[in-house]
């Protein structure tokens, strides 16, 4: 498998205190990896570390691939911009043709082919959600950072959207990183998890799941979320 990311005993200090020494991991291309955890233990950190907004106190990050998108909390999109219009906004290329192309096929991708001209304003939650969610692929990543991007959402429409990144996920083979404070949309999504504990602990626990994320049934799911419940 390709590595797509690579930590070596990375170490980091947040306003004097230590969040984690000694870190080491890998993401693999087509893989996904949760970083499951309480607010404060370093989750974000160290997604910031991985984009390269932070950089380590000590130890290597070494990144192998240009092609990163990130996905956040909020939508973030620009008021005054369609959604059509906030997708191409991170497009490089000048030929319009091929703007029109991929934000009508990341836009399809998602099921919001029809809302291509409609301002953030006419969008649902859900809806705001899944034009990030386009935007990020419409880069053609090898590798999605996310930052609890469903914990906004409804139970039914979190789960709907997790399915969708699963699949979109499955059918490019991208490396997902992604942080959560919920075992189930980790038991859900992630084929790894890293279950950090503060303090100064990069993770307390790593939990390997051995069925595939689009094979997994809702007892296997339940399963693997109480299971990281009783270990975190």
């Amino acid at each position: 498998m390709t590595t797509l990311i690579e930590f070596t005993n990375v170490a980091k200090t947040y306003g004097g205190r230590p969040v984690f020494t000694g870190f080491s991991c890998r993401l693999q291309r087509g893989e996904v990896i949760a970083l499951l955890g309480p607010s404060g233990c370093g989750k974000t950190t160290l997604l910031n570390l991985a984009a390269g907004l932070a950089q380590p106190d000590s130890g290597s990050i070494r990144l192998h691939t240009d092609h990163i998108g990130y996905i956040f909390q909020e939508p973030r999109l620009i008021p005054w911009r369609t959604a059509g219009e906030n997708i191409g906004l991170v497009l490089q290329t000048a030929d319009t043709a091929d703007v029109e192309r991929i934000i009508g096929h990341t836009l399809r991708k998602v099921g919001l082919q029809q809302a291509e001209n409609r301002y953030p304003r006419q969008l649902s939650g859900g809806m705001k959600q899944r034009v990030s969610i386009a935007r990020a692929l419409a880069l053609q990543p090898d590798m999605i950072l996310m930052d609890e991007p469903f914990s906004a959402l409804d139970a039914a429409l979190k789960r709907e959207l997790m399915d969708d990144m699963a699949r979109l996920i499955g059918e490019r083979e991208i490396g997902v990183m992604y942080v959560t404070h919920d075992p189930e949309e980790a038991a859900r999504l992630a084929d790894r998890v890293l279950i950090f504990s503060p303090p100064d602990r990069a993770f307390a626990n790593e939990e390997i799941f051995p069925v595939p994320r689009l094979e997994r049934t809702e007892a296997q799911i339940r399963q693997y979320k109480n299971k990281m419940i009783s270990i975190s």
